[in-house]
């Protein structure tokens, strides 16, 4: 696998398709090196928008140049807060509740009606997770004391799980070690 470097991709973008647009007269080099610069950020690892104008941004690119690059990279479909949406709750969707994801895309800037869209297409079994992290901290189930319940609510609900998911897991996960 070749390791592009930033130099690379400015060659290879220039001399092919993409960066091949009329040079605008609005700061022409910079809005050519914003887009440049985004390209060879998202090359790393994905991002939102909000995420790629901040790192331009901190790079003291102008907002004008900053918009040039954002739009570029949408057109070509380098950049779709969606499909990062997507693979976010793919990825963390055995791992983290509800909550705890739409916080974290939140903080990352994808909007409200991207994530409702999302959750909605991708279920998230809540109940799952609650029993793996149960067994993982060897939980008791019947024979745990009122504390060690509370205890346990009281980590599970700071992991973001609702109390009607806990409360379902903890009857499950005792019934279960029943039998």
């Amino acid at each position: 696998m070749k390791v592009w470097r930033q130099e690379d991709w400015a060659d290879s973008l220039s001399a092919s398709g993409p960066t091949e647009e009329p040079i605008r007269a609005d700061g022409s080099e910079e809005a050519k090196k914003a887009r440049e610069k985004a390209v060879y950020y998202l090359q790393f690892s994905g991002k939102t928008e909000y995420e790629l104008r901040k790192k331009l941004a901190e790079q003291e690119f102008s907002p004008a140049s900053v918009d040039s690059a954002i739009e570029f990279v949408k057109k070509y479909r380098y950049l779709d807060d969606e499909d990062y949406a997507r693979r976010f709750v793919e990825r963390n969707g055995n791992k983290k509740s509800r909550k705890q994801m739409v916080y974290e895309l939140t903080q990352k800037g994808v909007a409200r009606d991207i994530l409702e869209t999302v959750l909605e297409d991708m279920e998230v079994d809540e109940e799952a997770q609650i029993l793996v992290l149960l067994a993982k901290k060897n939980y008791s189930g019947e024979d745990a004391t009122r504390e060690e319940k509370q205890k346990i609510s009281a980590y599970l609900a700071r992991k973001g799980f609702s109390y009607d998911a806990i409360s379902a897991a903890l009857i499950q996960y005792a019934r279960k070690n029943r039998n």
